[in-house]
């Protein structure tokens, strides 16, 4: 039981310092070493006609630690597994959140507040470089995940700057009153966001 407790102190500090390939080595050595002390002790004392039952006792400890030590292995990689996953799921929601807030604060200022015929081509610029900026913004904060050895941000597509300045362009030039503008602006959003982050989430999860 000493040597298990000494097992278990050895996983949960590497695993707080260390990669899980690392605990496993030290983890092996260490009962590898302990089951060559136990032999060469019970060698000894077989000299003393100690009966050879104990070593087998001995040699059935040790393998009895090798299978806790797979068991306590598998629950710790499961639950950082887990854990790293409900992460990404946040990070991928909150990150379209903030992708959909920064593009509906600039359409709602040039509806309320720009003459929107007058300035069409400088808005239209402003939009499209506004929606390039934030999508790159967006590519940058999951570039910084990765599961199973692919970055998030490889599953997002450029192809969704046209498709969101098109649709918001649109809206602001449909000539309803702002209010409604500003509403479609939002519901539109709403759906593509939607559409882009479960695209996302399901390419970095089920593919």
């Amino acid at each position: 039981m000493e040597e298990f407790n000494t097992i278990n102190e050895i996983i949960q500090t590497g695993i707080q310092t260390s990669s899980y390939n690392s605990v496993i080595i030290s983890s092996c050595v260490f009962i590898a070493y302990t089951l060559g002390v136990k032999v060469i002790d019970l060698i000894k004392a077989k000299d003393k006609n100690k009966p050879m039952i104990e070593m087998g006792r001995a040699i059935t400890e040790v393998s009895n630690n090798v299978i806790k030590l797979n068991n306590i292995l598998d629950k710790y990689i499961q639950n950082n597994e887990r854990k790293e996953c409900d992460k990404i799921k946040k990070v991928i929601e909150l990150a379209f959140v903030n992708f959909q807030s920064k593009i509906e604060a600039i359409c709602r200022d040039i509806v309320i507040h720009n003459n929107i015929e007058q300035n069409k081509e400088y808005i239209v610029s402003n939009i499209k470089q506004t929606i390039n900026t934030e999508y790159y913004k967006l590519y940058s904060t999951l570039s910084l995940y990765e599961l199973n050895n692919r970055l998030i941000s490889t599953h997002i597509k450029e192809t969704w700057i046209e498709d969101i300045c098109k649709d918001v362009i649109v809206i602001i030039y449909n000539n309803q009153d702002a209010k409604n503008r500003i509403a479609q602006i939002s519901n539109k959003l709403n759906i593509k966001m939607s559409n882009y982050s479960t695209y996302t989430y399901n390419k970095t999860f089920n593919d």
